[in-house]
């Protein structure tokens, strides 16, 4: 064995060439976001400065309204003078709260940011191992119980769930909050849990069922190939051979759903900010949409866009660390 200090060079060069190429991709993609977020809102029917001034204002306020915000120039010129803003770190400002944006987005990303994070943990530490008992126990009693389980998940809407928890934890058991939000440097952990453990199953039970199909699928599928026969027939002890073997060599299709599952609950938590009334990004979105406060608006969908694209971008790079053949594609 001696050391081929060539080939290690260009692994190095095929990794960097890789993340290039992926980061390159991310900017027409940030640019087509931008774009659509922009015309989705704008050509809402309505004027906006009318809207957030009232029916009673006078038209002299309407129109310094509108040249203040610069609703009056042509949608492209208003759309170049809010990315040049962007590019100086401005993301605007809100008609109604006495606020730099920059604030009021990591006020309320915070506990969007949060109540994710707790869903997910919920969607990975259920719905995985449930998918590999399922694969495991195939054609079982068990198996039939955590396939009507996963079903329930897929079918049920997280908000009607989440009125399901309150009515059992909160008004039957009284064991939790019926909602709010405790941020986690000033309450602590525990107490931050508290408020969000509810939301959070009902945030993920729905992701919780597509993981478990998925898991039990692509399990399955590597169970039957004849290096799993060849190990079992060798005396692997079943632990190492789902674990070790099966789940390390299934791990691909599960790693798009979990890339996929963390940005539909970012996106979808806006629902059950509303129902367990958490001041999150969702929330903020849905409250600024009645005020057609569109700075907030534009920006706090932006915020929520770009992260999802870097989730995506994440995922790519998990790929070229589990398959290096990933990133050697052409």
């Amino acid at each position: 064995m001696f050391y081929d200090g060539q080939n290690e060079g260009k692994g190095v060069t095929d990794v960097r060439k890789y993340l290039i190429r992926r980061i390159l991709t991310l900017i027409p993609v940030l640019f087509i976001v931008s774009v659509v977020i922009f015309t989705l809102i704008h050509l809402t029917p309505g004027d906006p400065a009318r809207i957030m001034l009232g029916a009673q204002a006078s038209e002299s306020d309407v129109e310094a309204l509108r040249e203040t915000m610069g609703f009056n120039k042509p949608l492209p010129v208003q759309y170049f003078d809010w990315m040049a803003d962007i590019f100086h770190g401005n993301l605007g400002k809100s008609v109604y709260i006495n606020q730099p944006m920059t604030e009021i987005i990591a006020d309320h990303m915070g506990p969007t940011i949060m109540l994710t994070m707790y869903a997910m943990i919920f969607v990975i530490l259920v719905g995985i191992p449930l998918g590999i008992i399922a694969a495991k126990k195939r054609g079982t009693i068990a198996d039939s119980a955590i396939e009507g389980l996963s079903m329930v998940g897929i079918s049920i809407p997280s908000f009607l769930l989440g009125l399901l928890l309150i009515l059992l934890f909160v008004v039957k058991l009284k064991w939790l909050p019926v909602g709010g939000y405790k941020p986690l440097k000033e309450y602590g952990f525990l107490e931050n849990l508290r408020y969000l453990v509810l939301p959070a199953v009902a945030l993920g039970f729905m992701e919780t069922g597509l993981i478990i199909r998925m898991t039990r699928s692509s399990v399955l599928e590597v169970l039957n190939c004849d290096y799993i026969k060849m190990a079992k027939a060798k005396g692997v002890k079943e632990f190492w051979l789902v674990f070790k073997h099966a789940l390390k060599n299934a791990i691909l299709p599960i790693l798009t759903t979990i890339g996929q599952t963390l940005m539909g609950l970012l996106s979808g938590a806006s629902i059950v900010e509303t129902v367990f009334n958490i001041p999150g990004a969702g929330q903020l979105i849905i409250n600024s949409v009645s005020k057609r406060d569109y700075e907030v608006i534009q920006a706090d969908v932006l915020v929520i866009a770009v992260i999802n694209v870097l989730v995506c971008f994440l995922i790519d790079i998990l790929y070229s660390v589990v398959d290096p053949r990933v990133r050697l594609e052409k």
